[in-house]
């Protein structure tokens, strides 16, 4: 793609000043070669810029003149991930970027916003996002770096966001206040929504409910991550990273999207009734521990590397056919309890479930089996990504494999960026292109599709 760069002499003089002067302080800038990049250090800045999204950026038009870019920063320096997205999104003068990352740029966050910022010129751009277990983009999946998508409407839609912070003492009730401080900031019904919560603090179940209570369906979302620490997660809004908080991107006008959910994984053994647990955590399921349970039906014990694998099948009320599954966030040996990311109710059909990663990889054609060309009715020109980085786990790779089913499907230049996450949130598409109910997922690959 013919290169575009924005950025004025002097505008570069001052960037080249400030990351002269930051190098004085990270004294790896100068020495130390760039774990994750392909540049020498010797490289110039623009020549780094260049060599490295040469093909990493990948733009489109969709219907009614919407523009889209995605791409990816591998390079470590908070400072220069954040000039090298914003180089790239700067052509289509973005009104959202949709923004990924991991959370190896932690605490630094504010100097890849910085720069971000300092390259696009404006603050008015809607920055929304967070922290996962890696990147997807169209040029491939990483353990560690960033990834963005561009989006500029030509004004036909009217964005807007909203946060709520303490979802660790009520995911629920802060779900809902954030929805309504969504619904009171739109000024027309929004049709496009999606949602992040913090995935080391959030009982995504109770998120996805409190969002239901307020807005209807579909909208999709996830849990934020880290590098399968389970310590901490980042929510970005607009050039701030928040931990405890869920957010809302919400757009009303001339946007057509389509989304559907997946697995691979399937239930074996019998079913089994949860009688106790307290939130996430499961206590005892058909007169045995959770975790006896699952030991019995699986035909092992379950140890730390099942954590995030193996899940439970919760059944959608009312269906035989559409699940949502649970995995362990945490292993209890002591009582027998299992801790999962996201709660089920008191009285809940489960059962549990087992894939190969072949399983995984037609989950994901699954997934896009459900949002056929001719069923959509509109060109996809774009695609957001959240895929449960249990997913990545079973797999043992950086969810490459995944990644190249479904390119297998939309092609290599859709512009395309999404994250490994600790939960899911999405509807199932049924094949007259309406929706099931929104519910919370493990295990599970959420795709939308935008045109």
């Amino acid at each position: 793609m013919e290169r575009n760069y924005s950025l004025e002499l002097a505008e570069l003089s001052a960037i080249l000043k400030r990351i002269w002067n930051s190098s004085q302080l990270r004294p790896e800038f100068r020495t130390e070669p760039m774990q994750y990049g392909v540049m020498p250090n010797h490289c110039t800045l623009l020549e780094s810029m260049q060599m490295s999204n040469q093909y990493r950026c990948r733009e489109t038009k969709g219907a009614h003149a919407m523009r889209f870019v995605s791409s990816k920063s591998i390079l470590t320096d908070p400072y220069r991930a954040g000039l090298e997205i914003g180089e790239a999104l700067a052509p289509i003068s973005p009104e959202v970027i949709l923004l990924f990352a991991s959370m190896s740029y932690d605490p630094d966050f504010s100097d890849f916003f910085e720069a971000l910022y300092d390259v696009l010129g404006s603050k008015s751009v809607i920055i929304f996002g967070g922290t996962g277990d890696g990147i997807y983009e169209s040029s491939g999946a990483e353990n560690y770096g960033v990834s963005a998508l561009g989006i500029n409407s030509a004004g036909t839609v009217a964005w807007n966001v909203a946060l709520e912070q303490g979802v660790k003492a009520d995911s629920f009730g802060a779900a809902r206040k954030c929805a309504r401080k969504a619904l009171a900031a739109s000024p027309s019904p929004a049709c496009f929504r999606m949602i992040l919560a913090d995935g080391a603090l959030a009982d995504g179940h109770a998120i996805a409910n409190g969002f239901a209570t307020e807005i209807p369906g579909p909208f999709i979302g996830g849990l934020t991550g880290d590098d399968r620490k389970f310590t901490g997660s980042k929510v970005f809004l607009n050039g701030r990273e928040y931990d405890d908080a869920v957010a809302i991107l919400s757009g009303s006008g001339n946007i057509r999207f389509a989304v559907n959910a997946a697995s691979g994984w399937t239930p074996v053994g019998i079913d089994g009734i949860v009688e106790d647990n307290q939130g996430c955590e499961i206590r005892t399921i058909s007169g045995q521990t959770a975790l006896d349970f699952m030991a019995r039906e699986l035909g092992k014990p379950l140890g730390e590397a099942d954590i995030g694998i193996v899940p439970l099948a919760a059944y959608q009320h009312g269906s035989t056919k559409h699940f949502c599954l649970r995995t362990p966030s945490h292993l209890h040996h002591d009582s027998g309890a299992v801790t999962t990311f996201g709660s089920v109710e008191p009285g809940a059909i489960v059962r549990v479930c087992s894939a190969t990663r072949e399983d995984v990889v037609k989950g994901a054609l699954d997934a896009l089996d459900g949002l056929s060309p001719d069923s959509l009715g509109f060109t996809p020109a774009a695609a957001i990504i959240i895929s449960c980085a249990g997913r990545k786990w079973l797999m043992a790779d950086r969810g490459e494999k995944e990644l190249a089913a479904l390119q297998s499907r939309l092609g290599l230049s859709i512009p395309l960026a999404g994250f490994p996450s600790f939960g899911e949130i999405g509807p199932f598409r049924l094949e007259d292109g309406s929706y099931t109910a929104v519910s919370f997922h493990n295990a599970t690959l959420v795709v939308c599709l935008i045109g």
